[in-house]
């Protein structure tokens, strides 16, 4: 069995603010305000600059001007100070309705999860309870990174890392694919289906899942993992084997953490055997670099200038998507590296559907991406046509693979088994 321990990430710890939302909301607030303010002020200012150079209209545009700007100064003040107080009052009021020892419910820890996706950086440089400690967590709680706390660990474990602006919560995401599959009756217990509970059932592995900040950077990320994974292989010796899966950014986080220990000459590292990789953005996400051309476009002119600023804003997470791992050192051998990518498009569409996979992917990250094409030594690359990018989390066509991968028995002709890609 597993001991619990206290959440660090949920309790208020002296010094830092109290988990509650409403400070987030303030800053946005104020933030968002302020940009429309800029925006407001650039294109006056441009109309106030033509008219100033209009002969005899000189002064009296100075004169309007300046009634204008002290108008609209004391007016986004007001709007600022006085929705930010109202805010104030309502994280008072927060902070004494939450106990600040209290779990949070699956859906409140969903929104951190987002919140920190977006904001996460700036929720950790600020001090904010909100801000997600990275930690492992298995069978709903958290895991003491002690000899007790993981002795309920078996000699091989899986690790599942999750991707940007989610938690553990998000592998076990309802699919009706299940009903159809060799697994059905899994879902008589009446819990949702995931793979860590499929692979413990059917190989008797441990399955532990990450739970980290993903607005942090994925090197920052991976340097804590890397650090995280070594304290438990030395709290859990009895642990055989280490087999890494990440969905989407989880899966750089894994590759990135893997290189540094290996440079380090981390224990946990050769006890490595796989990293299976889901629709992970090995050479960059399409909609981040999009992001970045728009902020680069909005730069360009004084009255969309605070609009790149608002796309800026952005966590440093979901700007290291841009580049995936393009440019990073990687080790001189990785351990087995499984990469799946899902395609959009229906499976049986060799037309349209193979058109729709090539031009838009699993609608977030393109195969080439997500295949890492030019990577050599023990690859194996599987696109599983028909799945978008968060099919990939949960859906039987995927565990077919990861299955096989880990050496389960080959299903029967007579188990209806799911196709595999």
């Amino acid at each position: 069995m597993v001991k619990r321990r206290k959440p660090r990430d949920e309790a208020a710890a002296p010094g830092v603010n109290a988990a509650t939302f409403a400070p987030a909301l303030k800053s946005g607030f104020q933030a968002t305000t302020s940009r429309v303010q800029e925006m407001h002020e650039a294109i006056s200012g441009k109309t106030f600059d033509h008219l100033l150079r209009v002969p005899g209209l000189s002064v009296p545009t100075r004169i309007v001007q300046g009634l204008h700007d002290a108008i609209t100064q004391g007016v986004y003040a007001a709007v600022r100070h006085g929705g930010g107080a109202a805010l104030s009052l309502a994280g008072q009021a927060e902070r004494i309705a939450t106990d600040p020892s209290r779990v949070p419910g699956a859906r409140e820890q969903m929104a951190r999860s987002a919140l920190n996706g977006v904001f996460g950086d700036e929720l950790r440089d600020t001090g904010s309870a909100l801000a997600i400690t990275m930690g492992l967590h298995a069978g709903g709680v958290p895991l003491a990174m002690s000899p007790a706390g993981l002795r309920g660990l078996r000699g091989r474990v899986c690790l599942f890392l999750h991707g940007l602006a989610c938690d553990e919560q998000s592998w076990a995401q309802r699919s009706d694919a299940w009903r159809d599959s060799p697994w059905a009756d899994a879902l008589l217990g009446g819990e949702a289906i995931q793979y860590g509970s499929l692979l413990a059932r059917e190989l008797g592995v441990s399955a532990v899942y990450l739970r980290y900040n993903t607005g942090l950077g994925i090197d920052t990320n991976a340097q804590q993992f890397a650090a995280l994974l070594q304290q438990a292989a030395e709290a859990a010796p009895q642990v055989r084997e280490w087999v890494l899966i990440g969905h989407s950014m989880g899966g750089l986080v894994a590759r990135r953490a893997h290189a540094r220990a290996a440079a380090a000459g981390e224990s946990w590292v050769a006890r490595t055997s796989m990293i299976a990789c889901l629709g992970s953005p090995h050479q960059g996400a399409p909609l981040e670099q999009l992001g970045q051309l728009a902020t680069l476009a909005l730069n360009a002119s004084d009255v969309t200038r605070p609009l790149a600023r608002v796309a800026n804003a952005r966590s440093q997470g979901i700007k290291d998507l841009r580049g995936g791992l393009k440019g990073k050192t990687r080790p001189a051998q990785e351990p087995a590296l499984r990469l799946v990518y899902g395609t959009l498009g229906d499976e049986a569409d060799t037309g349209v559907g193979s058109l729709l996979g090539r031009l838009f992917g699993d609608g977030l990250v393109m195969p080439g991406s997500a295949a890492d094409d030019g990577l050599t030594g023990d690859v194996e690359r599987v696109e599983l046509a028909g799945l978008g990018h968060m099919s990939l989390l949960n859906h039987p066509r995927v565990y077919a693979l990861l299955r096989r991968w880990l050496g389960a028995a080959e299903l029967t002709p007579a188990s209806n088994a799911a196709p595999v890609g």
